[in-house]
């Protein structure tokens, strides 16, 4: 009898690691940039330092994440698992095992969230960034002008450029 229950507690506690959060780390962290259909496309804003290995300086990962949920929307900062492996091409391309979103945290005084101001940004520029893969470097909030500051790079060359919005 002992032996069954101990069999037992062994499966039922296989079976809830199982059905519980992924294991692991995520494979991204990073701001949705683009959303298509049931993708999105999420861009680190840490780059990370190839150079040792002679590749970049900054490299920026930046996957096309498929069978993304519907709640994703651009603007927010997300943590993917991927469901299987990842395409090497840039930006790498896999399918979505869970998508958490990163709550930002609300600015004193501002009408606009992170998210909304990213968003606007986005929507602003989007005909210059059509032909690129871009970085939010940095977003910040300015109460006393009551203006939010997107800085975006271009992950593929050397072009940075600041986007204001009014925050309305």
């Amino acid at each position: 009898m002992k032996t069954w229950l101990v069999f037992i507690a062994a499966v039922w506690s296989v079976w809830l690691v199982g059905c519980s959060e992924p294991v692991g780390r995520y494979a991204i962290e990073g701001y949705v940039v683009r959303k298509e259909g049931g993708s999105i496309l999420v861009v680190s804003s840490d780059p990370q330092d190839f150079r040792s290995t002679g590749g970049l300086k900054e490299f920026y990962n930046a996957i096309l994440v498929s069978n993304a949920p519907a709640r994703v929307n651009i603007g927010q900062k997300v943590q993917v698992w991927m469901d299987g492996g990842i395409a090497e091409s840039y930006p790498g391309q896999g399918k979505a095992g869970k998508v958490l979103v990163v709550p930002s945290s609300p600015r004193d005084g501002a009408s606009l969230s992170e998210e909304e101001a990213i968003r606007q940004a986005l929507k602003q520029e989007e005909s210059r960034l059509e032909q690129m893969i871009p970085v939010i470097r940095a977003v910040h909030y300015d109460k006393q002008a009551d203006t939010w500051t997107i800085q975006i790079k271009d992950a593929h060359e050397r072009t940075e450029f600041d986007v204001r919005i009014k925050d309305e």
